[in-house]
């Protein structure tokens, strides 16, 4: 092989090396800058879906964008708090599964587990907010406690619907941390849908998220609790499927 030849794998081998590199960077978990270490609670905000998992979608509107946009936001408005740091689980449009969400929000020490999602439904008409227990967790666990303030805080904060707590089995089983899932609204409806793409009104859902948690980390503090599967003796407020 001559010179030339030599100079081109170099170049290429260069190249494939910095894609990697390129590619590693965009898909890390993220904190805030600076790390925040002193920050008493690490909160994990998970986007659902992403990658290959869209979520709903409806015209040209996905719920996976949806989802991270208001990640992204809560992330933004959290950086300013000195009580809280967050960790999100992805940045960008890729798919990871369920069990590897919870393993780096673990990893990284979280306290609380957030995961945003968009709800849909086969009647247009169906429209407002929930927030998702998993169905294993004791009537003792802070996480009900958790759902409740989240809730109230983003229908408060955006005038949309509560419609109240529900669970389910979750994969959020698989973590004691006090970890819900958040519907901000219906992606099938089409006031609700225009005002989820609405970057304004994402940051009212955000705002509501942040003030929840605000309301949840004073309620820990009150009670003394420390943050685990048996430290809230709050009674949870329930439905046992996912309807309207």
């Amino acid at each position: 092989m001559n010179r030339r030849g030599y100079i081109t794998i170099a170049i290429l081998v260069l190249a494939a090396a910095t894609a990697v590199a390129l590619v590693l960077v965009l898909h890390r978990p993220s904190s805030a800058p600076g790390g925040r270490s002193s920050a008493k609670y690490v909160i994990a905000l998970d986007a659902g879906h992403g990658g290959k998992d869209p979520g709903g979608v409806v015209g040209d509107l996905l719920e996976k964008n949806v989802n991270l946009a208001i990640v992204k936001r809560v992330q933004a408005q959290m950086e300013s708090d000195p009580k809280m740091r967050p960790y999100v689980t992805r940045t960008v449009d890729v798919y990871i599964p369920l069990e590897e969400r919870i393993r780096r929000a673990e990893e990284a020490k979280a306290s609380i587990y957030l995961t945003i999602h968009v709800n849909s439904f086969d009647l247009p008409e169906v429209v407002g907010m929930e927030t998702w227990v998993d169905s294993t967790r004791k009537d003792a666990d802070p996480s009900w406690v958790l759902a409740s303030m989240v809730l109230e805080s983003i229908s408060a904060a955006t005038g949309g619907r509560n419609r109240g707590v529900r669970s389910q089995e979750l994969y959020l089983q698989r973590t004691k941390m006090p970890a819900i899932a958040v519907e901000v609204g219906y992606i099938t409806n089409p006031n609700e849908r225009a005002l989820l793409a609405d970057p304004v009104y994402q940051d009212k859902i955000a705002l509501g998220i942040l003030n929840g948690l605000h309301k949840f980390i004073a309620y820990l503090e009150e009670e003394q609790a420390p943050v685990g599967p048996a430290s809230s003796s709050a009674a949870k407020a329930t439905s046992t499927s996912k309807k309207p």
